[in-house]
Formats: structure tokens, sequence, C-alpha cells
């Protein structure tokens, strides 16, 4: 492996959350969580139709959305998405 390279290595601290477990720490729904996802506001792991968000992941976004009414965000997105 190269210097440059990071090895990533995942434990039970940086698990897999489905869409409900997110929605749950968010406070908000599924619904709400896969509209982030198809946005590409928020990354996800697909096995088929089943999609999981490692814990990581979601520390990232909300630490990168802190303050942000996240409804206006998500919006915004998917404007800019359909144009």
């Amino acid at each position: 492996m190269a210097a440059a390279e990071k090895e990533m290595v995942l434990d039970d601290a940086d698990r897999l959350l489905s869409l409900e477990e997110v929605g749950a720490r968010l406070g908000s729904g599924r619904p709400f969580v896969g509209r982030l996802i198809r946005a590409g506001l928020l990354q996800a792991l697909a096995f088929r139709k089943i999609k999981r968000v490692p814990k990581s992941e979601l520390t990232r976004f909300i630490q990168d959305h802190l303050g942000e009414d996240l409804y206006e965000t998500l919006e915004a997105r998917e404007r800019l998405v359909k144009a």
C-alpha cells in the first residue's frame, strides 16, 4: 500500500445504520433520509434496494449542516438536481 493511501478499518463504532435509525437520530422519518441520499447530501451503501449509512457519515453530515434548516437545504439541492 502506498504511503498516501489510508486504510479504513470499520468496527462497531462505525456500524452501518438503517434509514429508520438515521431518521430517528435526526428526528425525522425514513422518507426524509431517502430524499437526503437521493439528493447527494448523505452518502449510503446500497445492498440492492437496502441502504445503510455508516455512523461516521451521519456524524459528518450533522457537522457539515449544523445550524441549517435541513428542509431548506434539501429543497435547494433538489431544485439544483432537477435543473
